[in-house]
Formats: C-alpha cells, structure tokens, sequence
C-alpha cells in the first residue's frame, strides 16, 4: 500500500502550522504524521513516534491525497 506524500511548499507550510497552532489535538497529530510521510519516514515509525496504528498512517495519507487539508481535518471541518 502507497504511503508517500508529496508536497508543495504551500501545502508544507499549512501542515507546520497546523501541527503547531490547531485547535484539535488530533488535527495537529495528523498533520505532524503527514509532515513525517513527506520527508520520507516509514508510516511505521510514524506511527510509533505518534502512538497510533499503522493503519491510522495509511488513512491520513489516503485522505490527504484525496481531499487534501479539508480531509486531514476529519470531524472538526463543522
């Protein structure tokens, strides 16, 4: 299963903010995860270095590449 992501400048430096400054904590984990992902870090070690399952990784990166921010954020879009 593809795990990779690839970003563009823009979409980096939303993710950074994002894992900073986001309300959510689980906003912020994903986006930290993704980060992890596009600088080429194994979703395992993603996932341990979050305390989530592997297979959490593989669906912040499915729905990144489908839906983008709005998809990273999950419940709290409103």
């Amino acid at each position: 299963m593809k795990c990779h992501v690839n970003l563009v400048k823009a979409e980096e430096i939303t993710l950074q903010e994002m894992a900073i400054n986001h309300r959510f904590k689980n906003t912020r984990r994903r986006a930290t995860g993704l980060l992890m992902l596009a600088r080429g870090d194994k979703p395992k070690v993603v996932c341990e270095a979050l305390g989530v399952s592997d297979q959490a990784v593989y669906n912040w990166a499915h729905a990144w590449r489908i839906g983008g921010v709005c998809a990273l954020m999950g419940g709290h879009n409103g």
